[in-house]
């Protein structure tokens, strides 16, 4: 079913999509066909009236009757476009709203190998930008598009039943049109409209990430010029979008021609055949106003063809997250009661040709304490990831209770792990909720894990106490403290295994002896796994594992381990001189 989907492209995914909402946009097309035959009575209406005021009698009752119908149908014509344009609005944005909605749920179910690829700035333009034209697309286009192909068509076909001579006349900027428009969309302006949405999505990840680096730019006094990933990205799409115009300019021109002066034909025509005695000047006159209007319609579509060429990109953008492939799982429960971890002959790399963890094997008895050391870059952080799943291994298993972690339910593995990272993540909203994260808690269990976490006393402090917003309008919040808001979450979620990636790897040494507080109420009866540069804090653990180029070194005590590891004697002499450090 899904393979089925994903082989759809273009105009047919995009109709795929809109077929989500059958009835409403069924119901819209219908508004819109009425709206397409109520806007051509009036001129239908035009030539009687002419007819009635040339003739040789003015028949009153007639002509004030024309009047009025032709009132009535204007009247008729903006209710169903009206009704047509809600219908298509409500269905486009119950589609947005479950688009989003699938979109969210589908990134929390892929590997962070995906989203590590996908730039931020990327994905704001998937979830917003193009989902927005999509939107667009279903409330606008689709009525537009039937429109467009409805009014053209009854009129040509009451033209010709009038006066089969000057309807032909009126065809002749039609079969022009029909020539010159593919020349809109060749091949190289789809190359140009490809790089076109990668130019854009570069641009969202140079602002982004100019936004983030500002204080650092401040500090060093420098300009956007000279951020060299943000003003490269923006001239790259500015240089994008002129050749995308220049190579768009001479067809569209062309194009624009033939609307603006679609009346010559049926002008030259419709003299002659008057003059000669072949036409009435009422059905001379009714040619000129829709043997030239119908085209408008056909205009309209150009845009749409446009359009669509714009959003299709967007649309397989979107279908790579949508058809994603998700991390397999069997979906079965964790091990009762037995929260051993095991890594057994890992390897993993981030990329095919280099491995970043090489046959790594430890154990983590349940209930341990277990810390993770070595130099920057040994693959401390990714034994965490791979813990946690956030990647799997190319070889090997990552075991909880001797079950293999890619057989445990997603939702099941992350209830039983709790995290506290090197960089904390705040919502913006209230530090209530900020601790809550969605959790099934009362306000008593919220109150308990601040306190356990050492950050009540300092949310208590603030003027709304923990109603306080976090954010850009609201509260802004140290490293240390943001930390123990961290410390209280995982607290709060009592999860039996727990993993500290540099937890207090931006505090001041008074919040880091609160962290450390915390931390033994946050460890008791868990399985721990730490990985910290501050060897004074992980001596007293129950084992150390020391990481060397992706291979464990060593494995034991802190007192083995200076005796048996020269690497970790070595960390060891390097951090106790750190602390004796004075100018």
């Amino acid at each position: 079913m899904h393979q089925k989907k994903k082989a759809k492209t273009g105009i047919f995914r995009l109709l795929e999509i809109a077929g989500k909402r059958k009835r409403l946009l069924s119901l819209s097309a219908l508004l819109a066909i009425g709206h397409a035959l109520m806007t051509l009575v009036p001129y239908v209406l035009v030539c009687d009236i002419l007819k009635a005021l040339t003739a040789p009698v003015l028949d009153k009752v007639l002509l004030q009757q024309d009047i009025f119908k032709a009132v009535i149908a204007v009247v008729l014509s903006y209710l169903l476009l009206y009704a047509s344009g809600m219908a298509s609005h409500v269905a486009a944005f119950n589609i947005l709203y479950e688009l989003r909605r699938q979109m969210a749920e589908k990134i929390g179910r892929l590997s962070l190998g995906f989203i590590n690829k996908t730039n931020s700035g990327a994905l704001k333009k998937i979830m917003s930008d193009d989902v927005e034209r999509i939107e667009n697309f279903i409330a606008h286009s689709i009525p537009d598009f039937i429109k467009g192909m409805i009014l053209p068509l009854i009129t040509l076909v009451y033209l010709f039943c009038i006066d089969w001579k000057l309807a032909l006349a009126s065809c002749i900027p039609l079969v022009l049109l029909a020539v010159f428009i593919p020349l809109m969309f060749n091949r190289k302006r789809m190359d140009l409209l490809t790089n076109y949405h990668r130019s854009l999505e570069d641009m969202n990840s140079g602002i982004v990430e100019f936004v983030r680096a500002m204080p650092v730019i401040k500090i060093f006094g420098h300009t956007a010029e000279k951020f060299d990933q943000y003003s490269g990205a923006v001239y790259r799409f500015r240089d994008m979008v002129i050749a995308w115009v220049r190579n768009s300019a001479p067809a569209y021109g062309i194009f624009i021609s033939f609307i603006s002066n679609a009346t010559l034909p049926v002008l030259a025509a419709g003299l002659y055949l008057y003059f000669s005695g072949s036409s009435t000047l009422a059905t001379f006159s009714l040619f000129l106003i829709l043997g030239v209007g119908y085209i408008r319609p056909l205009f309209a579509l150009s845009n749409l063809g446009s359009q669509i060429s714009v959003i299709n990109h967007g649309v397989k953008r979107l279908d790579e997250i949508l058809f994603g492939r998700e991390q397999e799982s069997s979906g079965t429960e964790m091990p009762e009661g037995n929260f051993e971890v095991s890594f057994e002959d890992v390897y993993f790399g981030y990329q095919q040709e280099t491995y970043t963890l090489i046959d790594v094997s430890f154990k983590m008895p349940a209930g341990s304490i277990t810390a993770l050391v070595g130099p920057s870059g040994s693959g401390k952080s990714t034994i965490a990831q791979l813990l946690s799943r956030f990647w799997d291994p190319q070889q090997g298993r990552v075991c909880i209770g001797g079950k293999d972690i890619r057989d445990i339910a997603p939702e099941v593995l992350m209830k039983h792990i709790a995290f506290v990272f090197q960089e904390s993540f705040m919502f913006r909203e209230s530090l209530y909720e900020n601790i809550r994260m969605g959790m099934d808690k009362s306000k008593e269990q919220v109150l308990a894990a601040a306190k356990a976490a050492q950050c009540h006393d300092f949310i208590m402090q603030l003027e709304q106490g923990y109603q306080t917003r976090w954010g850009s309008d609201g509260l802004h919040l140290s490293g240390g403290e943001q930390q123990r808001i961290q410390l209280a979450r995982a607290i709060l979620k009592d999860a039996p295994i727990l993993i500290l990636d540099e937890a207090t790897a931006f505090s001041d040494p008074e919040n880091e002896h609160l962290i450390h507080k915390a931390f033994h109420e946050l460890i008791r009866d868990k399985t721990v796994l730490i990985i910290a540069h501050r060897l004074s804090t992980i001596v007293a653990s129950d084992q150390i594992i020391v990481m060397d180029k992706g291979m464990v070194q060593q494995t034991g005590q802190h007192q083995a381990l200076l005796e048996q590891s020269a690497l970790y004697a070595r960390m060891w002499q390097a951090h106790t001189r750190a602390k004796e450090f004075a100018i």
